[in-house]
C-alpha cells in the first residue's frame, strides 16, 4: 500500500507519497524525453555500482566509477568519514553495452570525489589528499600509491575541490578550488588558478572551460586561465565566471518536496515542483557525433529536480550564449524521485552517460534545512543506501561499436586520431602522445597544425606540440595567419609557452595590430604582452594601440591592467599626455591604474602618483585619480602611507592631509561622521562594486547615479537603494518590470525601460560589492552588504524565475533593513 504524508509548503498542503525504491527496470519506465528519437539504457546498477559521484572512460573503453559510499548513510551522518569509498572499474566483456564485470581498483578511501586516468596510472582525489595510483602488474588492482598533494580538498563534501578535467592546454583543472596540475617527467606541478564552479567542469572544442553553481546552470571565462589575474593589485571586474545561460528555469515532471528550500514561499510551484535550478551540477559539453544534433550542446544535471537540461551553445569569438532547446520542458526528466543525476560524460561510443546516485537524500547534513530533515525522516528518504545506476542515452537505431584500444596504437595511429570527429577520441590521442612523450611525432604534428583542413584537428595538434615541448616553435608562426581567430589566439599562447624569443613574438604582434584583428585575437595579444621580457616603451606602445579601440569594454581594460602588473606608474606617464576625455572608458581606465598604484603600497610610486595632481587647475584626468584615492580612503585612514616629503599637491588638495603622512605631519583621525565610515573590508567591497557598476550598470543608470532618460531611474537618493536590502537584492536576482516609483516620482515607459534585466551572472560576492557601492555612492548612506547577506537573501527568494513588479516587492520594502546575520 502506498502511504502518503501531508507536507505544508508555500501556504498550501500537498499530499506526498512515500518515495518507493524502484528496480532499475521500473525506474527506466519513469523517464521522459522532451525530444523524440532517443532511448535510455541501463549500463550498470547495484550491487555492481554503489553511490556513484563521478566517472570516466579509459583508453580501453572501461568505465571507472568513483563511489562515495560513506555519504549520508543516515540523517545524522553516521560514519561519514568511514574509509569505505572506492574506485571500481566496470567492463562490458561481451560487447552488448551492459557492464558485466566489476573490479575494485582501489578501496578504503574516505569520501573519494574525482579521478583522471593516465596511460600509466590514475589521479584519485580523496576528501583531502590527491594521489597518483598505479597498477604495475596489469590486474586492474592498485598496488602503488604516491601522494601528489596533501591539501587537494578542504575536508568538505559539497563545497570542496573536484573535477580533475584534463583540458586542451594539457593542464588538469578542478571545480570549486583554484589550483591546477600538470606532470613534468616524474614531477607533478601544482599551480594556482582562478576558482571555478561547484561540482563538475567541462570544456568545448576550443578548450574553453565551462562550470556552474548550484543556482546557476552554466558559466565560462572570456580569457584563458591565469591571464586576467596576474596583477595582485587589480581585481578584474569581468571575464571570469561569466554566466552564459539565458535562463535558470527548470521543468520537473514530478513534485520535488525533498528540496532543501522547499519551505520557502515561492520555491515550489502549486504542484510542489522547483521552478529554477537549486542543485545544478556536472555541466558537460557534448563533442561527439553519435547524436549529431547534440554536438555543441551543454547538458546540466539538476539532482534535486530529477532532470537534465540541454542548452545549445552559440556565439563566435569571446562571447558564448547557452539557449534552452525547448521553452517549457527539459531534455530528460524522471518521475522517480530517487533518480539523482550527479555526473555526465561521453563514452568512446559517443553515447551520453549519466551517473545516478539513486537515493533519497542528496543534501549533506551540515547544509540540510530543518524542513528537509523532517521531510526526509517522515518519508523515510534516508533508506536504503548503497544503490546506484549508470545510464546511457543513444539513438533508437544505435548499434554497439567495437571498444578502443589506445594502448596498442602506434605513435602514427595516435596522430591520426587527432583528426577524429569525436572529442573523446581526440582528447585521448592528445593525452597519450603527450604522456608517452612521443617526440618522433613532432614533424607530423607540425604538418597537421599548419595544413590540415579541419581547424579543430589543427588546434589539438598545436597543443600536443606544446605538451611535447616542440624545440622549433618558429615553424608554427604561420598559424598567426590562420582563418580562425581561436587558432590564432592559441598560436600566440603556444608560441609563448614554447619559448619563441620574446622580442620576435612582440614584433609579430606589433606588425598585426593595425590589421584589425578579431576581438578574441586582440585580447590575446594584449594578454601576451604582459608575459614578454621586452623594453617597456615598446610594450606600452603596443598596449595602447591594442586597448584604445576597445577601452570602453571593461574586459579589455582589465586585460591591460593584468599585463601592466608592476608597471602601472610608468605606463601612466606614457598615457597621460595623450589621454583624450572624449574616449569612452578612458577616465575609468586612469582610475583603475591609480587604484592599482595605491594598492601596491609602494611609497615612491604613490608619491609620484600624487605629482599628477600638482597643477593649478584640475582636469578630468585628475578627477579620475582623485576618485581612485577616494575609493582607497578607508585603507589609507586605517594605515596612512608615510611619504618621504610633503606632496606639492597637498596645497591644492587639502584632503590629502587627512590620508597621507610625511615628516612633521601625522593625519588627524577623521571627525565622527553622521554615517559610520566603511571599514576596510567594506571599502574593498565598495571599490570592487564600482568596477562592476562601471561594467554592468552605468550605461543605464549613469556614472553619477542620476539615471538616464528613456533608460533607468536614478540611484542617487533613491529610496529603493537606501531602503530594505531584501527588496533591492531581489531586483538584481530576478529583474524588475513595469512602472516604478522612486522617491515619490513615478517612472514608466517611454520615460524609462519597462524591464530591468536580472544580473543573474554575478556571484554573491559581486552582488554584495555592487550593492555596497550604490548604497554608499553619490551621497547614499545605507549599510554595506556582505556576501553572506546575499546568500541568505538568495535562499529567501529561491524559486523566482520572472521579473518582479513594484507591487510584488512592496512587502519587502517595509521589511527591516537590518539583516539577520545570525540565521
Amino acid at each position: 500500500m502506498i502511504r502518503f504524508a501531508v507536507i505544508a509548503f508555500a501556504g498550501s498542503l500537498v499530499a506526498a507519497e512515500q518515495a518507493p525504491v524502484l528496480s532499475p527496470q521500473e525506474s527506466l519506465a519513469q523517464f521522459q524525453f522532451a525530444e523524440p528519437g532517443y532511448r535510455i539504457e541501463l549500463v550498470a546498477s547495484e550491487p555492481m555500482v554503489q553511490d556513484p559521484v563521478a566517472m570516466q572512460f579509459d583508453a580501453e573503453g572501461r568505465l571507472w566509477v568513483v563511489e562515495m559510499r560513506s555519504y549520508m548513510q543516515d540523517l545524522d551522518r553516521t560514519g561519514v568519514n568511514d574509509p569505505i569509498g572506492r574506485i571500481s572499474v566496470l567492463e562490458d566483456t561481451d560487447g552488448d553495452g551492459v557492464m558485466d564485470k566489476s573490479t575494485v581498483f582501489l578501496d578504503k578511501l574516505v569520501l573519494p570525489r574525482a579521478i583522471a586516468i593516465h596511460p600509466d596510472g590514475v589521479l584519485v582525489a580523496e576528501n583531502k589528499p590527491l594521489w597518483f595510483v598505479e597498477d604495475t602488474d596489469g590486474d586492474l588492482v592498485a598496488d602503488k600509491k604516491t601522494l601528489i598533494d596533501a591539501d587537494y580538498a578542504k575536508d568538505q563534501i559539497e563545497h570542496s575541490t573536484n573535477g580533475l578535467l584534463r583540458a586542451m592546454d594539457n593542464w588538469i583543472y578542478n571545480a570549486k578550488e583554484g589550483h591546477r596540475y600538470r606532470r613534468a617527467g616524474e614531477k607533478w606541478i601544482r599551480e594556482e588558478t582562478e576558482e571555478r564552479g561547484q561540482w563538475g567542469i567541462s570544456q568545448d572544442d576550443q578548450g574553453r572551460l565551462f562550470y556552474n553553481y548550484n543556482h546557476s546552470q552554466l558559466h565560462s571565462d572570456l580569457a584563458p586561465p591565469n591571464t586576467l589575474t596576474r596583477n595582485p593589485h587589480h581585481e578584474p571586474s569581468t571575464g571570469i565566471s561569466v554566466s552564459v545561460a539565458t535562463t535558470n528555469a527548470v521543468f520537473p515532471i514530478r513534485p520535488n518536496l525533498a528540496t532543501n528550500r522547499g519551505y520557502i514561499p515561492g520555491a515550489l510551484d502549486e504542484n510542489g515542483r522547483i521552478k529554477e535550478f537549486t542543485s545544478a551540477c556536472t555541466p558537460f559539453i557534448y563533442r561527439e557525433t553519435l547524436l549529431p544534433e547534440f554536438t555543441g550542446s551543454a547538458f546540466i544535471a539538476e539532482t534535486a529536480g530529477n532532470l537534465i537540461k540541454r542548452s545549445v551553445l552559440s556565439g563566435e569569438g569571446l562571447r558564448v550564449t547557452a539557449m534552452p532547446t525547448l521553452p517549457n520542458r527539459d531534455f530528460l526528466a524522471s518521475k522517480d524521485e530517487r533518480f539523482r543525476p550527479c555526473w555526465i560524460t561521453a563514452g568512446p561510443d559517443g553515447a551520453l552517460y549519466i551517473a545516478d546516485m539513486y537515493r533519497g537524500i542528496v543534501q549533506d547534513g551540515p547544509h540540510m534545512s530543518p524542513y528537509l530533515r523532517q521531510h526526509s525522516a517522515e518519508r523515510k528518504m534516508d533508506t536504503p543506501i548503497h544503490l546506484g545506476r549508470i545510464w546511457r542515452i543513444v539513438p533508437k537505431d544505435f548499434q554497439q561499436p567495437e571498444r578502443p584500444s589506445f594502448d596498442k596504437m602506434t605513435a602514427g595511429e595516435l596522430v591520426k586520431k587527432l583528426c577524429r570527429a569525436s572529442g573523446w577520441w581526440r582528447d585521448q590521442a592528445q593525452m597519450h602522445l603527450v604522456e608517452r612523450n612521443v617526440a618522433s611525432t613532432i614533424p607530423a604534428l607540425r604538418e597537421m597544425a599548419l595544413h590540415h583542413e579541419n581547424p579543430i584537428a589543427r588546434l589539438h595538434a598545436l597543443w600536443t606540440l606544446e605538451g611535447l615541448h616542440d624545440p622549433q616553435p618558429q615553424d608554427l608562426i604561420a598559424l598567426l595567419d590562420a582563418p580562425q581567430p581561436f587558432l590564432q589566439s592559441a598560436a600566440l599562447r603556444v608560441l609563448n609557452s614554447l619559448g619563441l624569443p620574446d622580442t620576435r613574438l612582440h614584433a609579430l604582434i606589433a606588425a598585426k595590430i593595425d590589421t584589425t584583428p578579431a576581438e578574441q585575437v586582440r585580447l590575446q595579444m594584449l594578454l601576451t604582452l604582459g608575459d614578454l621580457d621586452i623594453d617597456d616603451a615598446d610594450r606600452f606602445d603596443s598596449l595602447i594601440r591594442l586597448v584604445l579601440p576597445m577601452i570602453s569594454d571593461p574586459l579589455f581594460r582589465d586585460a591591460a591592467l593584468s599585463s601592466l602588473h608592476g608597471r602601472e606608474l610608468a605606463f601612466l606617464h606614457r598615457l597621460w599626455p595623450d589621454a583624450d576625455a572624449k574616449t569612452p572608458g578612458m577616465a575609468f581606465f586612469i582610475e583603475s591604474i591609480g587604484q592599482a598604484i595605491l594598492q601596491s603600497q609602494d611609497v615612491k610610486a604613490i608619491a609620484d602618483l600624487l605629482t599628477f595632481l600638482d597643477t593649478p587647475q584640475s582636469d578630468w584626468r585628475q578627477e579620475a585619480l582623485l576618485s581612485a584615492i577616494e575609493l582607497h580612503r578607508a585603507a589609507l585612514i586605517e594605515a596612512p602611507v608615510r611619504l618621504d616629503a610633503v606632496p606639492a599637491a597637498a596645497k591644492t588638495h587639502p584632503d590629502l592631509r587627512t590620508l597621507f603622512a610625511w615628516p612633521g605631519h601625522v593625519p588627524e583621525p577623521p571627525a565622527k561622521a553622521a554615517v559610520s565610515p566603511l571599514k576596510p573590508e567594506g571599502q574593498a567591497l565598495f571599490a570592487r562594486g564600482r568596477q562592476i557598476f562601471l561594467t554592468s550598470c552605468f550605461a543605464c543608470h549613469g556614472a553619477d547615479g542620476k539615471g538616464m532618460k528613456f533608460l533607468a531611474p536614478p540611484l542617487a537618493g533613491s529610496d529603493w537603494v537606501n531602503g530594505s536590502p531584501r527588496r533591492l537584492a531581489r531586483v538584481l536576482f530576478h529583474g524588475l518590470t513595469g512602472p516604478i516609483t522612486v522617491s515619490g516620482k513615478r517612472y514608466d515607459a517611454p520615460e524609462v525601460q519597462s524591464v530591468m534585466p536580472p544580473l543573474a551572472g554575478l556571484s554573491n560576492d559581486d552582488i554584495a560589492a555592487v550593492l555596497t557601492y550604490i548604497r554608499r555612492a553619490w551621497g547614499n548612506t545605507a549599510d554595506p552588504i556582505t556576501s553572506g547577506d546575499i546568500n541568505r537573501l538568495r535562499i529567501d527568494a529561491q524559486g523566482r524565475t520572472m521579473p518582479w513588479t513594484e507591487e510584488e516587492l512592496t512587502p519587502f520594502a517595509t521589511a527591516s533593513e537590518k539583516l539577520n546575520r545570525d540565521r
